[in-house]
């Protein structure tokens, strides 16, 4: 494989709607397209291949969603596209694939986009196909066994809870830390920092112009009140727990060449990526393994990594994270994070790189990590280099 460099041009995401909210009945492709339009403009004969990362399909052609959002933004027929599912981890692995498939020669742009509608998730029946002899038909919400590791027999929120008793992490440096979540990113907003990423969709009755779930009023003694959700004592309650949202986040990934036949100038070079698996109960560590197994895969110190952004799936799994690591606040999650603005599964990798790529242009910083957890055990990680 080449060793050319392939960047991170420009992206763009939808802003990310509260559960049940004003972009619940939006389908996961459509979602794709708003927020893709405005990278691919007057390039759409350019673009070589479409990927789309997504979880659990909430329409019936989300199935077919890299091939139907090429088609929907009036790409050439001869354009590919496929979807790809790594959990939480889908939004970061596009972003792999495409880099892959750029060094590889088999592209020199591909347009990816993680998406996720949770509010259209569909309940299954079991048995309605060819009918029961006896009894009811079974029905299985998809939505609550995707945030169950079958495997393990675990809810997600109980390997945070793993993590809070192995790191001696409290609910009161939870309830803390996502108060910090819900201030930092009221600040990036204050600040006009967020805007820049967000197409407002105004569509028929929706107006949606920012993120729907983080909290302007949060305050410490709200927190406080909140029950735990998943053990009496225990750390994980819905205020400190990522948003269940709709949203996608969209990324235009591109050679050296193609940026400079297109007059291009990109946002950040993609250095290099990496997965891992880990113990699934404890499956909110793996942005630590991964993370150092990337350090020590491009030979980059620790020291020399400006800015991080660590999927917040949980409080405590991000602190766990953090305390491993040893990253110090101010270079984690600094305008916010999942937990404030929302966890659209398969979008959350793509939005964490697309803004780390803009924090490190927007404060003149170098290098950054973005990472995530996953579901049944593994890590995933990008290495950005701003240009």
């Amino acid at each position: 494989m080449s060793e050319k460099r392939v960047f991170l041009v420009d992206g763009k995401r939808t802003p990310f709607g509260k559960f049940g909210g004003s972009l619940s009945r939006i389908t996961p492709v459509d979602l794709s397209v708003h927020a893709s339009k405005p990278i691919v403009e007057g390039l759409e004969d350019k673009i070589d291949h479409v990927i789309l990362g997504n979880v659990v399909p909430s329409s019936t052609d989300t199935m077919y969603g890299g091939r139907h959002l090429a088609l929907k933004l009036g790409m050439p027929q001869k354009t590919p596209g496929y979807v790809v599912n790594r959990l939480c981890g889908s939004g970061i692995q596009i972003m792999l694939d495409a880099k892959r498939m750029i060094q590889l020669g088999e592209a020199n742009s591909v347009l990816v986009s993680g998406v996720e509608n949770m509010s259209m998730v569909p309940h299954l029946t079991y048995g309605a196909r060819f009918g029961t002899k006896y009894g009811s038909l079974e029905n299985v919400d998809m939505l609550l066994d995707a945030l169950t590791d079958k495997y393990a027999q675990i809810p997600m929120g109980l390997t945070a809870e793993n993590l809070a008793k192995k790191h001696e992490i409290s609910r009161e440096q939870c309830d803390e830390f996502s108060l910090q979540s819900h201030i930092r990113t009221k600040k990036a907003y204050d600040d006009n920092l967020m805007q820049g990423e967000i197409v407002a969709i105004q569509e028929g009755r929706v107006d949606c112009s920012e993120d729907e779930h983080y909290r302007k009023d949060a305050n410490i003694e709200g927190m406080n009140k909140l029950r735990p959700s998943f053990q009496k004592e225990g750390t994980v309650t819905p205020g400190t727990a990522s948003g269940i949202v709709d949203g996608a986040c969209s990324l235009l990934i591109a050679s050296e060449e193609f940026c400079s036949q297109n007059k291009l100038t990109p946002l950040a070079e993609i250095v290099d990526g990496a997965v891992v698996g880990v113990d699934p109960c404890y499956m909110g560590i793996g942005p630590v393994d991964v993370s150092r197994m990337l350090l020590n895969k491009t030979g980059i110190s620790q020291d020399e990594i400006d800015l991080w952004e660590i999927n917040e799936a949980f409080a405590a799994q991000t602190l766990a994270c953090q305390k491993e690591l040893g990253i110090d606040s101010e270079k984690l999650n600094i305008w916010g994070g999942s937990i404030a603005i929302g966890h659209p599964l398969a979008a959350s990798g793509s939005r964490i790189s697309l803004t780390l790529a803009r924090q490190l242009k927007h404060h003149n910083k170098k290098l950054g990590i973005a990472t995530a957890c996953i579901g049944g055990g593994q890590g995933i990680a990008v290495l950005l280099k701003s240009v």
